[in-house]
């Protein structure tokens, strides 16, 4: 076979994941009482498609035919509303009316609650609260590794960002779940092994290698939808949090419960302490931040923080020094964490979108040889994945701001784990138009770097290995894709 220039191999790439995608759209309807026959379908479909990509055989026009005569198909024998991956995604307001609104204000407003993974409706006007940086642009400094920085252009391979995120096709399905998965995580620094949580109230221990990928065990003990879950540092324990108002401490070795813990109310995220595993953090339907010791089960003395709504997200900083957390009212929040005791001190608020649940907080300090910026990406229903730089003083500002569909389901997003070593910047989330969506920070005019299809339900969470060999994606319908990225 000839080389191929890699805006070919490109637009082959494109036509096979929309082939995939329109068979994973119908693919419920197939043999609707074998859901196993449903997954070794889809499998088999991708490794054709993929080695026929490679052979002499693909022509470009015969496929783009083969897939508008085969949607046709689909669409006539189960008689479902066709609808485009493709189509436009709707424009977010215009951030030139954005106010700013941040203070260090210590009340708490009214208790909202959150009823599944649906926002809070709320007559408040649209739209984002926080302005952009000075002219919408990132600042001359830049984002992200310069073009000159020769370290970064090492580890990148002298290859486009678009090239570093090209995919080979999907790695693996996993259908094990009965329910919408709420949340998905590789372990930290480990290529292979892959954590499911899950609203049929159970995780999954999931292992990549050796293949067949395979559940080595299922955390059972919930009574209702698991919310959200973290990993330790040594990856040996897992925390859970659930609508069942409790959190519950995991042996991911061997799969069993060594201790659950009551808080009273709905629990909707979670997080060990990065300095000391022996630490996790609470949020709550009753719009608190609560810490508990692991060991004895029992909550830190004058440990935990106040929020407007009920807390539904958040993440720690690097060192475990900082807190944010969101609310579903729309308010972002930054909390200052003593290690040593506990205790949190609030030091900034910050209104996203009013009455707009975030829904994902991901921190990043950028730290490489080259350039350092401290930021922010927040998923918010209001149609918008937000990237934020964080300023000496806690504030944020936004940076970018990214269309993806947003408006009624717990969307979760990343950064890509090597991008403080790339000539450019990556961010993946996930969408309710049932696609993966990868952009450039870096990139003003068109930031988009790719669009995975291949979900037949709203893509909820995304994750990376730690080297990106592997991307993991996982949607409403309870289904996760394990993608291959191209190397």
């Amino acid at each position: 076979m000839m080389s191929q220039s890699p805006a070919t191999t490109n637009r082959q790439s494109s036509i096979s994941q929309q082939i995939v995608a329109v068979d994973a759209r119908y693919n419920a309807y197939r043999v609707a009482n074998n859901p196993q026959h449903r997954t070794l379908y889809l499998r088999r479909r991708t490794q054709l498609l993929r080695e026929l990509q490679y052979s002499d055989k693909f022509d470009l026009a015969t496929r783009r035919d083969y897939l508008k005569a085969r949607s046709t198909i689909l669409h006539k024998r189960y008689g479902l509303e066709s609808r485009s991956h493709s189509s436009s995604l709707r424009n977010l307001s215009s951030l030139s009316s954005c106010r700013h609104s941040m203070d260090s204000l210590s009340g708490s407003g009214t208790h909202t609650h959150i009823k599944g993974h649906h926002r809070n409706t709320s007559s408040a006007s649209g739209g984002f609260l926080i302005p952009p940086a000075e002219g919408g642009h990132a600042s001359q400094a830049g984002l992200v590794p310069t073009a000159d920085a020769q370290a970064s252009r090492k580890m990148a391979g002298d290859t486009s960002l678009i090239q570093n995120y090209e995919f080979q096709g999907m790695y693996h399905i996993f259908d094990h779940h009965k329910d919408s998965v709420t949340a998905v995580k590789f372990a930290h620094d480990d290529r292979t092994k892959l954590a499911i949580s899950s609203t049929d109230g159970t995780l999954t221990v999931c292992i990549l290698e050796p293949l067949p990928a395979r559940v080595k065990h299922t955390l059972s003990g919930h009574t209702r939808s698991v919310t959200d879950f973290d990993w330790s540092q040594s990856n040996d324990f897992i925390i859970s949090s659930s609508v069942d108002g409790t959190v519950r401490f995991w042996n991911a070795e061997t799969g069993t419960c060594l201790r659950h813990i009551s808080l009273g109310a709905e629990v909707y995220c979670c997080r060990f302490q990065p300095s000391n595993n022996n630490m996790v953090v609470c949020g709550t339907a009753r719009c608190q931040l609560l810490v508990y010791n692991v060991s004895t089960g029992k909550a830190l003395k004058g440990g935990g923080g106040k929020t407007n709504g009920p807390v539904s997200a958040m993440t720690f900083d690097r060192n475990g020094e900082i807190i944010w957390a969101g609310d579903a009212k729309g308010f972002l929040y930054c909390f200052h964490f003593h290690i040593a005791s506990g205790r949190m001190q609030r030091t900034k608020r910050a209104l996203v979108s009013l009455g707009n649940q975030i829904t994902s907080i991901s921190s990043r300090s950028w730290m490489s040889r080259e350039a350092r910026d401290p930021s922010l990406l927040v998923n918010c229903m209001q149609n918008g994945l937000l990237l934020f730089r964080i300023n000496p003083d806690d504030s944020v500002i936004m940076k970018r701001q990214f269309s993806i569909k947003h408006a009624q389901q717990t969307i979760r997003s990343i950064f890509c784990p090597l991008m403080s070593f790339r000539q450019g910047a990556c961010v993946v989330s996930g969408s309710e138009d049932m696609c993966v969506y990868f952009y450039n920070v870096d990139e003003v005019q068109k930031p988009m770097v790719n669009k995975l299809q291949g979900h037949s339900a709203p893509v909820m969470s995304v994750s990376f290995n730690y080297n990106e060999s592997l991307l993991a994606s996982a949607d409403s319908s309870g289904t996760v894709i394990v993608w291959n990225r191209q190397e």
